[in-house]
């Protein structure tokens, strides 16, 4: 399968409720499998000494919460596994970068430690997705293409590695899915939302 990085729209309300409570990610990112939050919360329940010590005995119902979703809020899109191909022809950098552009390997808010897949997620309000979409909507085709670089990306170890095998092709690859992340981007800026980013 490989690395698949995800995208979720959000909004900054919902944000707030995922950081105060990260175990509420899998409403949005799984919001149909109640065994994953199930399995967090119960995690949740059993740290520390105090709370295994004193907590009740007793089996505790665990139901995943609702989330009220705005219009808009609660699409996903991903980007295969071009991400990080992506995230090089804007930076020419494997993972860090100045933000605004740096989104896709890093920054943002970490949610907790909930695993969602590899890691945990990453969000970013609705301001943090305006500069995405601003910076984002002044990049042509033409300078991705000018930055691919086959050689230097697989020197690099870019995910995932087919650059000087697949060359043009490669360069297509990740101006398909650049694209598709800008329409995303742009669909949230319109609603005002935030994105919540993962690898799975």
């Amino acid at each position: 399968m490989g690395m698949v990085l995800s995208l979720h729209s959000v909004s900054d309300e919902n944000i707030k409720k995922i950081l105060l409570q990260p175990e509420f990610i899998w409403r949005l990112v799984a919001p149909d499998d109640q065994d994953a939050y199930e399995k967090s919360v119960e995690r949740k329940r059993k740290t520390g000494f105090m709370s295994w010590l004193f907590g009740s005995k007793e089996p505790q119902k665990i139901t995943m919460p609702d989330m009220e979703f705005v219009e808009g809020e609660s699409i996903c899109e991903d980007l295969d596994k071009a991400w990080q191909g992506i995230h090089y022809c804007l930076n020419k950098t494997a993972f860090e970068a100045e933000p605004p552009l740096d989104f896709i390997t890093v920054g943002g808010a970490v949610v907790g430690d909930i695993e969602i897949g590899i890691g945990p997620a990453r969000v970013f309000n609705s301001q943090q997705v305006t500069a995405i979409h601003d910076r984002l909507s002044t990049i042509s085709e033409q300078e991705l293409a000018t930055n691919y670089d086959p050689q230097d990306m697989d020197d690099l170890d870019i995910y995932p590695n087919i650059w000087t095998r697949d060359g043009n092709e490669g360069l297509e690859y990740i101006i398909e899915y650049f694209n598709i992340l800008k329409k995303f981007i742009a669909h949230c800026k319109e609603h005002n939302l935030g994105i919540a980013v993962y690898l799975g």
